[in-house]
């Protein structure tokens, strides 16, 4: 595609440019119509006598065109699109999940002149939506937004962005399917009452906001044999165990851990560089995550839990590399000034 300024005479069929507007202020003609007769007498009523158009050249795809094959090539079963104008098309979900990107395809695909691709940051939940009056589904979540920002792409541009786009899935959205979760309180007997007030409420808000419920909650003394009854007791009625105690964990050697290799556990990560959360605790007892919950769980403010319990609820395998990467972000609820 090139740009040049042409005589009205010489317009005819050509995309315009730009918008063009009347004396007032008013929008006449939309940018990127192919202009016709009728846009030209337009032209010469407001006093002009050449206009600057995009002229497609041989082998150019179309801003719309290209917009939907790569769209199309981009959607999954968990994915919907939307069409937008002017080259653009949108991904919206159509379940409840977490969305993955695979960010070094992503930057790739953005840095191909014309061709942008913005999505939900990694490790988003979404969830589709439904009508308020009725349960028929509206548009989900948006997911991604695709623009093509020329008319046309080159062919070269359009044939790279297509081979960056296929194979596996460059963003997708991994299910959050309905699961049952237990959670362990631990600490002295007389506090029992008061970590239900504390942990329960907030635990199970962010449960059900991830497709799952809170199907058992059992408290414990702090006894490593009370503790290793407990787990063993939990792990067959719920699919996730979440911990919180009257203190944090402190250290891997801690009561609270030692009780879980006891009863089987494995993979056991302590600290996490997030704040708030860093004292968050996580295992595995065969194939059931336990997610040991610092303190701040007992807020709605972001903390930790909120960034490890979908990915754990979709199915991930949460480990330590996975914990580390946490740090880029991990400042949570913080406020910058303005500059």
């Amino acid at each position: 595609m090139r740009v040049q300024e042409v005589t009205l005479e010489q317009a005819v069929g050509l995309l315009l440019l730009h918008s063009v507007f009347d004396a007032a202020g008013k929008r006449v003609i939309r940018k990127g119509v192919t202009l016709t007769e009728a846009h030209l007498a337009q032209l010469h009523s407001l006093g002009q006598s050449s206009v600057e158009v995009a002229v497609l050249e041989e082998g150019d795809v179309g801003e719309e065109r290209a917009a939907a094959q790569l769209i199309e090539m981009l959607c999954t079963d968990a994915l919907a699109i939307s069409w937008g104008i002017g080259g653009r098309a949108n991904l919206h979900t159509t379940l409840s999940g977490v969305v993955y990107v695979d960010v070094a395809r992503l930057e790739e695909l953005n840095t191909l002149a014309g061709v942008t691709l913005a999505t939900v940051p990694q490790y988003s939940v979404v969830h589709p939506r439904f009508r308020t009056e009725t349960s028929h589904p509206r548009k989900g979540d948006q997911v991604a937004t695709l623009k093509i920002i020329p008319y046309a792409l080159p062919a070269p541009i359009f044939a790279r962005a297509k081979e960056i786009v296929e194979g596996p899935a460059l963003l997708d959205v991994r299910p959050l399917p309905i699961q049952r979760a237990g959670v362990l309180l631990i600490g002295a007997a007389i506090a029992h009452a008061q970590l239900r007030r504390q942990f329960e409420p907030p635990l199970q808000r962010r449960l059900e906001a991830l497709n799952a419920t809170l199907a058992t909650v059992l408290a414990v003394e702090e006894r490593e044999g009370a503790i290793v009854e407990a787990v063993q007791q939990l792990r067959g009625h719920c699919d996730v165990l979440l911990v919180a105690g009257q203190t944090s964990i402190m250290d891997l050697d801690d009561r609270v851990l030692r009780a879980l290799r006891r009863a089987g556990a494995e993979g056991i990560v302590h600290g996490a560089p997030v704040d708030p959360g860093s004292l968050l605790a996580l295992a595995y007892l065969g194939q059931t995550p336990i997610v040991c919950v610092p303190g701040c769980a007992r807020s709605q403010e972001p903390n930790v839990v909120d960034l490890v319990l979908p990915r754990i609820l979709a199915g991930e395998r949460i480990t330590q590399p996975q914990i580390s990467r946490l740090g880029h972000g991990g400042l949570l609820g913080s406020v910058f000034p303005a500059v």
